[in-house]
Order: C-alpha cells, then sequence, then structure tokens
C-alpha cells in the first residue's frame, strides 16, 4: 500500500470542481496523523477534522505498519472521504511516519495531528488564517495548546503541568525550549526538508532550524487522550530515563569529539551518582513527612539522571574505542 486513495473515480458536479481544484493547486496545508495501532483513537481524530477542512487544505494518514485493523479504518477513511489520502511507513517509530508525512505531502506546511488527540472547533481555521498571512517570513514552527483528557483520575502526587500546554491565546515567537509539542504542530516543509527532517533516533527535529522562528498560535486547540498508564508512576520513570539518554544524544551531537567536550561529559559523569544519590534521599525523605508529590517528583528526576549517565557513559566508551 504505498499510496492509497479512493478509487472511486466517477465523480462530477461539485466534487468533481472540489478534486480539480485541489488537484491543479498546491495546498496550504496538510494535515497529517501518524498512526500505529490505535484504530479506534485514529477514527475520532479524522472526524474531529473533516469537517474543518477546505479546498485548500488536505488530509494524509500515515499508516506505521499497523498489525491491527487500523489499516483497515484508514483504507475505509480513504474510501468514504476524497479529502483523506493514506500511505504506509514500514519503519516502525513516529520520527519514520512523520518523515514520510513530508515526503508525501503536497502542502506548503505540513500540519500534525496526533492519533490519540481530537481539534477543537476552529483548530484549522486558526492554522489557516496566521499561514495564510504570516507575521514573518522566517517562520518555520508553529504550535498551539494541548489540554489533556485523563481516562482515570490522576493521582494526587501527578503533577498535570507535563499533560498541559497553554502559553496563553495570544500569537507569539517562542523557543524551542518549552515551545510547541509535536502533536500539534505545523512545519513549513520546504525548510524541514533541508534542514534534514527529524531524527529516528529521537523523534524531534534532527537538525538546527538556524535562522527561522517559532511561534506559538494559542487559539489552535487539541485534546490529548492520557490513558490510565500514563498516570502510573512506572511510566514517568521509563519516560524520563528514555529523556535522559536523548538529551545526551541532543546536546552532544552523537559523540563528544572536542577535548573540551570529552572533559564535560566526564564531570558530568561524575557528579551523577551524586545527583541520583541526592534524589532518592529526598524522595524517601519526603515519603517520611508525607509529602508525596515531592516523593514522586524526586524520584522521577532521579531517573532522568540515571538515563543521562547511562547514554554518556556509553558515548564515551564508544569514542575511546575510536580513537
Amino acid at each position: 500500500m504505498p499510496f492509497v486513495t479512493n478509487g472511486n473515480a466517477d465523480r462530477t458536479g461539485p466534487e468533481a470542481a472540489w478534486e480539480s481544484a485541489l488537484s491543479g493547486a498546491t495546498p496550504l496545508i496538510t494535515v497529517a496523523i501518524c498512526t500505529r495501532n490505535r484504530a479506534a483513537s485514529l477514527q475520532k481524530a479524522v472526524d474531529s477534522v473533516l469537517p474543518q477542512l477546505s479546498e485548500d487544505i488536505e488530509l494524509l494518514i500515515v499508516d506505521n505498519a499497523s498489525t491491527d485493523n487500523t489499516p483497515e479504518v484508514a483504507m475505509h477513511l480513504a474510501a468514504a472521504n476524497r479529502q483523506v489520502t493514506v500511505c504506509l511507513e514500514d519503519e516502525v517509530g513516529l520520527s519514520a511516519a512523520r518523515n514520510k508525512a513530508l515526503l508525501q505531502a503536497r502542502g506548503q506546511y505540513v500540519l500534525f495531528l496526533d492519533d490519540d488527540a481530537v481539534a477543537e472547533p476552529g483548530w484549522l481555521a486558526a492554522y489557516h488564517q496566521f499561514l495564510s498571512a504570516p507575521p514573518s517570513g522566517r517562520i518555520a514552527v508553529v504550535g498551539g495548546a494541548v489540554l489533556p483528557e485523563f481516562e482515570v483520575a490522576p493521582p494526587r502526587w501527578l503533577q498535570q503541568n507535563g499533560y498541559k500546554l497553554d502559553l496563553g491565546n495570544a500569537p507569539k515567537r517562542v523557543s524551542a525550549r518549552g515551545g510547541p509539542w509535536g502533536g500539534n504542530s505545523s512545519y513549513r516543509r520546504d525548510v524541514v526538508l533541508k534542514a534534514g527532517m527529524f531524527n529516528t533516533r529521537l523523534g524531534r527535529k534532527g537538525e538546527s532550524l538556524a535562522g527561522c522562528e517559532i511561534w506559538w498560535l494559542g487559539s489552535a486547540r487539541i485534546r490529548h487522550f492520557e490513558p490510565a498508564e500514563r498516570v502510573r508512576l512506572r511510566w514517568h520513570l521509563r519516560s524520563q530515563f528514555n529523556q535522559g539518554r536523548s538529551s545526551v544524544i541532543m546536546r552532544a551531537g552523537h559523540k563528544p569529539q572536542s577535548l573540551n567536550r570529552r572533559l564535560y561529559a566526564v564531570a558530568r559523569l561524575f557528579v551523577a551518582p551524586f545527583q541520583f544519590a541526592a534524589l532518592v534521599f529526598l524522595a524517601v525523605l519526603a515519603l517520611a513527612l508525607a509529602q508525596r508529590r515531592l516523593a514522586a517528583s524526586s524520584v522521577i528526576r532521579a531517573a532522568r539522571v540515571a538515563g543521562f549517565a547511562l547514554q554518556l557513559g556509553v558515548q564515551l566508551v564508544r569514542v575511546q574505542e575510536e580513537r
């Protein structure tokens, strides 16, 4: 299934006119939903977008090697809606799926929506209005608000700011750190293709978008489903451990080659066990004082330090072996 569209070609009237207009012009926006084994939530995500489509917007579903009935659901959506197309990415991973979307999209901007999220009314209109007349010609990334919908009530110790992103309603320029999240963000396609697309090791942009701007668009809002698993401590420990590893790869550019970088890495590796021990001690003390939120946040931070130290050690060993 390299590329799938509705095979029903006998269309007349308004539908034929719509197809003709779309095929003859470059769409402003390609809405891309990358999905893997989430048939039910994919249907909801697409249903939230379809009523918001206009003639210069297309909707692309990237099936990331699903093993359930997601491909059938995607095919059905494409067969029932001329605005929807489907493509397949065999390499498992969100970055690989997003790269496929960038390559298959025809829009000037590729707008990503998570397959376990729904767009609020006015979401696409907000992006369309902003991207039709951007305040700067150097804008490469625009993102909006993410509001959580929990499957179960989150425990009292859980800090919910990690599930929500809302920087206000007014459009403004922001930095990459603390800026838009990938599940509700648009990318200027030509700029990202030139920059090297997404890093398949990390799930983030592979190269720096130097000289480009990132903007916040608070009126473009989505609701993101948070299953019961994501409010458990075990999930947070695993997630932060992986985040720690990823941060090393991003900062070092895969391996610290200069002497200064190697010295910095050795120093950080030396300090890491003390950081880890201090955070674990703080967690134990907080538990003794019945401060469960502080205890949870401390042990979660300790997991990130552990992941950071592990990856740093791995890269130092690799550099030494290559010398």
